[in-house]
């Protein structure tokens, strides 16, 4: 089923670490409501968000997990944004590790705001499939659960790829 929000997926590396040092995490940034082509036609409420990351097990220093649960929720405006916004990671699958964005309130994109949510990963995440999946509707009915696969690649810091 095809998502009614447009997301794009970008990975910034983390910087070098030293011979003794454990790597630097990496960087998930999850944009969602952002679409340079078109706005929304007709708002989308949406109820919660899901991605998805697979584990990556590069470095044994970081062997005690391969995801790093430290994720960063900017403020919104209004309760039409969501009035706040939750991050819960699931970790009881050894293989993927599932972070649930939640708003407080029914989020109302609209196409004239967006939110993005920060995910610290492993540096072994290099290059992978994510799934996202978003529990929305466009209309007043209830939200149906809608998912779909995004490629996610370690960028340069510039670039901006793995959008839907």
């Amino acid at each position: 089923m095809t998502l009614l929000l447009p997301y794009r997926v970008d990975i910034t590396p983390g910087s070098a670490a030293t011979d003794d040092a454990p790597p630097r995490y990496h960087q998930l940034r999850l944009t969602v409501g952002e679409d340079d082509q078109s706005r929304a036609e007709q708002p989308v409420r949406c109820t919660r968000i899901t991605v998805s990351v697979p584990a990556a097990t590069s470095d044994q220093r970081l062997a005690r997990q391969p995801l790093a649960i430290s994720t960063t929720v900017p403020s919104v405006r209004s309760s039409a944004q969501g009035q706040e916004w939750w991050i819960v990671p699931d970790t009881t699958d050894p293989a993927v590790t599932v972070f649930a964005c939640v708003p407080e309130e029914p989020a109302r994109f609209d196409g004239t705001w967006t939110v993005s949510f920060l995910i610290e990963l492993d540096p072994g995440f290099e290059s992978t499939t994510v799934e996202i999946t978003e529990e929305t509707t466009a209309d007043s009915g209830p939200a149906r659960s809608r998912n779909s696969r995004v490629v996610a690649s370690v960028l340069p810091a510039t670039a901006s790829e793995g959008q839907v």
